[in-house]
């Protein structure tokens, strides 16, 4: 009976541990087939554009300020504020001041015809030939300027639009002038655009809001930007035959939405959108939604 007794204990004391084990093993065996559950989407062909917006200030088509050719004393001016003139029409006069020669009123011309805007000048007051008394500008077309950064590089004829808050209107323009340099301490693009004024209401010096494409990517592929994963090595996973398939990208222009893809996705492949960051190279997947 002992013996017996003694037998049973030594096949307990073998097979339990052996049992656990087998159990054990069965148990990652099983973890190893389960599935992950993803959502997927297939890529678009679109055009991918990318518009950015600047800050300007309103200047006339020609605009430019006006000093005396002498020094002297002011006296006054022979125009009003906001009145057009044309080209070398006098616009005010002042007095020399000059140690040993008579006093007399010399007159001040406008260089350029437009409409002239006067500095706040009491009679008497001493005006040197650094100190501008007016300026003058041609309004029936109005220009902005703005630096882009050096990436892009716009072109002469870009259309751009020009949103003006404080007459709650956007007008229609485009890019007249392009510099071929960049600035090099700003790394930036000089840049001038046009638009039309023929009611006069856009006033120099208004503040702007300019809008323009900077780049743009025709028929390209397209995907959501929460797919990809990584920055200098970017990668998405592909769903293909129950599997999640690796595969490095080339990513190019990227807006809210949609980033283009130049490399490593086709239009017939299956991305994975949510779930990416769950599953590895050549995992087992469960495809619940496709988007």
């Amino acid at each position: 009976m002992k013996k017996w007794f003694f037998i049973l204990f030594l096949i307990l004391l073998i097979g339990i541990p052996t049992f656990i084990r087998v159990s054990r093993g069965r148990k990652k065996e099983e973890k190893k087939d389960v599935s992950v559950p993803v959502i997927v989407t297939l890529p678009k062909e679109k055009d991918v554009i990318q518009v950015m917006s600047f800050s300007s200030k309103i200047k006339g088509i020609d605009q430019t300020s006006i000093f005396p050719d002498l020094p002297g004393r002011f006296v006054r001016f022979t125009v009003e504020d906001g009145q057009w003139v044309r080209e070398d029409e006098i616009i005010a006069y002042i007095e020399l001041d000059v140690p040993g020669v008579e006093r007399k009123p010399i007159s001040v011309k406008s260089p350029i015809s437009g409409i002239v805007s006067l500095s706040p000048l009491d009679r008497g007051v001493p005006i040197s030939q650094e100190v501008s008394i007016a300026q003058v500008a041609r309004v029936d077309r109005v220009k902005v300027e703005f630096d882009v950064p050096e990436k892009f590089h716009l072109k002469k004829g870009t259309p751009i639009e020009v949103d003006i808050p404080s007459l709650n209107r956007k007008f229609k323009g485009e890019i007249i002038k392009a510099s071929a340099f960049y600035n090099p301490k700003s790394r930036t693009q000089r840049v001038q655009g046009i638009i039309q004024n023929p009611d006069n209401e856009i006033i120099p010096g208004m503040f702007a809001r300019v809008w323009v494409e900077v780049a743009r990517e025709s028929k390209v592929v397209t995907i959501s930007p929460d797919a990809i994963i990584g920055t200098a090595g970017k990668y998405v996973y592909i769903a293909r035959g129950g599997l999640s398939i690796e595969a490095p990208v080339v990513t190019g222009l990227e807006i809210d939405s949609l980033v283009s893809i130049r490399e490593g996705v086709a239009l017939t492949d299956t991305i994975i959108i949510v779930g990416q960051y769950i599953v590895k190279d050549s995992a087992r997947i469960d495809i619940k939604e496709i988007r």
